[in-house]
């Protein structure tokens, strides 16, 4: 490859930079969406266990035993249905409009923190290393083109 080859290579890869990104950022915010909407309802080995009378007010209201025995986080689904991956300025930012969801991730003085959204994001790690490795890898390969 000439170094004319190159500039040439390194500037279609410049032009396609942003777009690749934010696709690999919309991917993997898909990716963390789904895995925080997936522990909802699971006891998690991070988090503590319910306390016995929070299993027993769940079970009085019949919040239990549709997903798990006793269904952390669980009790419309509102919660879970809330969480959004939003994609800008190659930011990604995944959360839930759900004014709980505050409370669950962070404990309150009453609760110990559950968190499904910090849990989801570094569970998902792994996939965005091996997802945006592959951009960068087409990146810089000449004649690569996998813009999906």
């Amino acid at each position: 490859m000439t170094l004319g080859e190159l500039a040439d290579m390194l500037e279609t890869s410049a032009r396609s930079l942003v777009p690749r990104l934010e696709n690999d950022l919309v991917e993997i915010g898909a990716v963390v969406r789904t895995t925080a909407a997936e522990y909802i309802g699971h006891e998690m080995p991070e988090w503590p266990p319910l306390a016995p009378s929070t299993i027993k007010q769940k079970e009085r209201l019949g919040y239990t035993g549709r997903v798990s025995g006793t269904d952390p986080l669980l009790r419309t689904g509102e919660m879970r249905d809330s969480i959004k991956a939003v994609v800008a300025d190659l930011t990604l930012a995944v959360g839930s409009t759900d004014k709980v969801a505050v409370f669950q991730e962070l404990g309150t003085s009453r609760m110990p923190p559950r968190p499904f959204l910090g849990l989801a994001m570094s569970n998902s790690l792994e996939f965005a290393a091996e997802r945006l490795g592959e951009t960068a890898a087409a990146l810089l390969t000449p004649g690569a083109d996998f813009l999906k």
